[in-house]
């Protein structure tokens, strides 16, 4: 059966994450791995009067397909949520998909040519990566600091492309509180890639999935909000901070290239899910989606303090990690010697505890030996100190 695979099968990503997802449901492991939001902070009675009003008032609707680029009075509502937040938009300008991950493949499949190099973060978001490899991308990854990405690292790519046959096409950046390093991306980085955006002649992917999760400081402004010139393409998303089952997300960006996207998706998906698009709509209409999203940077808060108490009482002094102020994750850096894949096969059947290894988040895996990804989003806190405790253990016997 081999044989009639296609060649891009072999650039896939690996099914690692979708390994470890089977582990989040075990009761006898305590798993940092999964990276989702937590169901007890899911607005429950609330979205089962909007579902049985909308079977009851409008069965018709709900039962049909929905056009390509997607309903416009959810598209009205993104753009009075988007207004909310400083970037000033029209229904014309977005289409929607079905969660974050199928619209980048189809910005992939829109813009990506065998062989043209793309910029990641370095760590970067697994399926971003992922994207890129099904269409053959070159994966050009740009390190990662503190507050964001390195813009000296990023210049000094970017001269290197300068008269290459082929440039740049995009950067790929999740500014707020990245998956997996935490970072956020400060605003005169935001702006300063702007700039270099227009130098060179490349657009920004802008990935927003836990810009509505900032648990101690104001949000910043989207890059989208200063772009002058039609570089942004910006993502959104309601999985993270409302509910991910209904798999809605959208893309802002000009029309021509919404357009584009409409084509791809056409022969993606035909259209995204009709319910789905009509209970959030119902929920914005109802004011659910903003109470949502201020009830959730309550909610997952305790959790990230929980686990950065948890590390630096169980934790080997050779371990590091930089604590987020938002969004779900800590990334950890191992002690000198220590393999994460290794580790983590030893955690698992030894300790019951699951993470991500670092390798998933990187081009080139073997980058990504010394590090793990934990989440914090769906664990309680006491299982959070009774994991940690665990996994700090199995650290300090791996690397004695």
């Amino acid at each position: 059966m081999k044989e009639y695979y296609a060649e891009r099968v072999g650039t896939m990503a690996g099914g690692e994450l979708g390994d470890l997802m089977r582990l989040v449901g075990r009761d006898d492991i305590i798993s940092f791995a999964g990276g989702i939001p937590s169901p007890d902070v899911f607005p429950l009675a609330e979205l089962k009067e909007i579902t049985l009003g909308l079977f009851e008032n409008e069965p018709r609707q709900v039962f049909q397909y929905s056009s390509t680029e997607g309903r416009n009075e959810l598209k009205d509502f993104i753009v009075e949520f988007l207004s909310r937040r400083g970037v000033n938009t029209s229904r014309e300008e977005l289409i929607i998909t079905s969660g974050s991950q199928q619209a980048l493949d189809l910005v992939a499949k829109v813009l990506v040519d065998p062989g043209d190099p793309v910029l990641v973060e370095k760590p970067g978001y697994v399926g971003g990566i992922g994207a890129l490899k099904s269409y053959q991308a070159r994966i050009l990854g740009i390190d990662m600091e503190e507050d964001g990405i390195s813009i000296d690292c990023l210049e000094e790519t970017l001269k290197k492309t300068v008269g290459k046959e082929r440039p740049v096409k995009y950067i790929y950046l999740v500014p707020d509180y990245s998956n997996p390093s935490g970072a956020r991306l400060s605003v005169e980085k935001r702006r300063k890639i702007l700039d270099l955006a227009g130098k060179y002649n490349f657009y920004i992917l802008e990935d927003t999935p836990y810009s509505e999760l900032s648990y101690y400081e104001e949000r910043l402004d989207y890059i989208k909000k200063y772009d002058e010139e039609n570089r942004v393409i910006m993502l959104g998303s309601f999985s993270k901070f409302f509910v991910p089952g209904l798999r809605v997300a959208w893309v802002c960006a000009p029309r021509p290239f919404i357009e584009l996207l409409s084509r791809a998706k056409q022969d993606a998906d035909l259209a995204s899910s009709t319910i789905g698009q009509l209970i959030i709509t119902r929920a914005g209409e109802k004011g659910l989606v903003e109470t949502q999203a201020r009830k959730v940077r309550e909610f997952y808060r305790p959790r990230l303090e929980a686990m950065g108490r948890a590390l630096e009482k169980y934790f080997p002094a050779e371990t590091s990690w930089f604590t987020p102020r938002g969004g779900f994750f800590f990334w950890v850096k191992l002690p000198a010697g220590v393999n994460s894949k290794e580790l983590l096969a030893k955690t698992i059947d030894e300790d019951k505890v699951a993470f991500v290894p670092g390798t998933a988040f990187f081009a080139d895996p073997k980058d990504g030996y010394s590090y793990v990804r934990l989440s914090f989003s769906d664990i309680e806190p006491a299982m959070i100190e009774e994991g940690i405790k665990r996994l700090g253990e199995a650290i300090a016997r791996y690397s004695g």
